[in-house]
């Protein structure tokens, strides 16, 4: 993933520590491969090495400050077995390419020249990607250089400069980015996962959006009719209900072949993602054909027939202490599977508060849990505040025999399968909440 400008040319780049790392790639790129070693560092170099000496010397606060999560090989492979463009004209182009992943497994797939040099020449009118950080251009041609060299099994030591090869990655801010996204017949994207300012003439969300999100809607808004599209996504972007709008227009812009969960990023990436793949639809001419699946349900009954689902309304250290005081419930005071009717703690709040009964779900939920989603009723006679990490369900009926069920039902394999086939990221939506399948009781 990419990071974010750094218009202050003089300023010390935030990844020069990894300049180390890529020089001495660059050394074994050239020297003999007579040792026995050779080959082993060089599928260390291929395989991982890059996104974990990363970790080693740059600080998780930067890493996410500026999006700088590299792909991997199992990731990246998974993705490019999707592609539908290996042909000897296809120039596939990464406009967040980081150290090359994508572009390394999609130079798995190309033939080989006669010699190493052709090999380069014509992996370089074929490999296009962009990243603002030198560091990682020049580690992302050294890589390509490695592989190319591996797979020619040439043994003889070399002189290559970075700077001499792959003339179509180079250093540019990918969203300013237009040539590029022209001439490729397939874009491949992991972009950065962070939240960024939409752009003002941004026409499916404002304020702070998804830099994932933009980076898509901008690729698919520059490529040419026919273009594939692979991408590594955040969950949250297939999943919840902020992104609906989104979603419209990635179907009006291009048709959608594939949406397929995958899982945690990586073990430094505490993020779900799923794999995407579409083919931008010929301008003005959107049709219903592949857009996005809307979402539909067999269910004869779902939670939100039932309940009203909120989020709590209390947000910690920003919500003064003033007006009444209240009953107070956030996650680490609340018993899981459970009636709740009494409170240790209290707070003065002058937002909404809800009256009991009614059913509190953690929104912190994921994949591998026992239980998505994990609840506790809340009972007694005073209305209660609650923090913004718990949802909220109150009964239409007002009944606690009604939170006595849906808190009986969320605990069965049938809600957890629901919910891992519905959502993957890391909290549980109001909308993902709404659709639970939920039978009331026989009246």
């Amino acid at each position: 993933m990419p990071a974010v400008p750094n218009k202050a040319k003089t300023k010390r780049s935030p990844f020069s520590g990894y300049r180390a790392y890529v020089s001495r790639l660059q050394v074994l790129m050239n020297e003999s491969n007579q040792g026995p070693d050779w080959n082993k560092q060089v599928d260390a170099a291929l395989n991982g090495q890059a996104s974990v000496e990363l970790r080693r010397v740059a600080p998780l606060k930067t890493r996410r400050k500026y999006g700088a999560y590299f792909t991997g090989t199992i990731l990246s492979e998974r993705l490019l077995k999707r592609c539908q463009s290996f042909d000897n004209e296809c120039v596939f182009y990464d406009p967040t390419c980081g150290m090359g992943d994508l572009l390394l497994a999609a130079a798995k797939n190309l033939p080989l020249g006669n010699t190493l040099s052709e090999t380069l020449t014509m992996w370089g009118r074929r490999l296009a990607g962009s990243d603002l950080h030198s560091e990682f251009i020049e580690g992302a041609k050294t890589r390509l250089v490695l592989l190319a060299r591996q797979r020619h099994q040439i043994s003889a030591p070399l002189v290559i400069f970075p700077s001499k090869i792959f003339p179509h990655i180079k250093i540019v801010n990918g969203l300013d980015e237009k040539g590029a996204f022209l001439r490729a017949k397939t874009i491949l994207m992991n972009p950065p996962f962070g939240l960024a300012k939409a752009p003002s003439d941004c026409g499916w969300a404002g304020g702070r959006i998804s830099e994932a999100a933009n980076f898509m809607i901008t690729a698919l808004e520059r490529t040419r009719p026919g273009t594939e599209v692979l991408a590594i996504l955040p969950e949250v972007l297939r999943s919840g209900s902020f992104s609906e709008r989104w979603r419209s227009q990635i179907s009006e812009l291009a048709e959608v072949h594939l949406i397929q969960p995958y899982g945690i990023f990586d073990d430094s990436a505490d993020v779900d993602v799923f794999l995407l793949r579409l083919v931008r639809r010929a301008k003005g001419k959107s049709t219903p054909r592949m857009k996005w699946p809307a979402r539909r349900s067999t269910l004869k009954t779902t939670v939100t027939d039932y309940f009203d689902v909120h989020v709590g309304r209390v947000v910690p250290h920003r919500d003064l202490e003033v007006g009444q005081r209240h009953p107070y419930i956030h996650p680490r005071c609340v018993p899981t599977w459970t009636i709740m009717r009494k409170f240790a703690e209290t707070r003065k709040y002058e937002g909404l508060v809800y009256a009991p009964p009614f059913v509190v779900i953690r929104r912190t939920s994921r994949p591998g849990h026992p239980y998505r989603a994990t609840a506790t009723i809340i009972a007694g006679k005073k209305p209660v505040a609650v923090e913004n990490h718990l949802i909220v369900c109150e009964p239409k009926d007002g009944k606690l025999a009604t939170c006595k069920e849906l808190m009986r039902q969320l605990k069965t394999e049938i809600v957890n399968s629901y919910l891992n086939a519905r959502i993957r990221c890391r909290h549980l939506t109001t909308g993902a909440v709404m659709g639970i399948p939920f039978t009331p009781l026989a009246q």
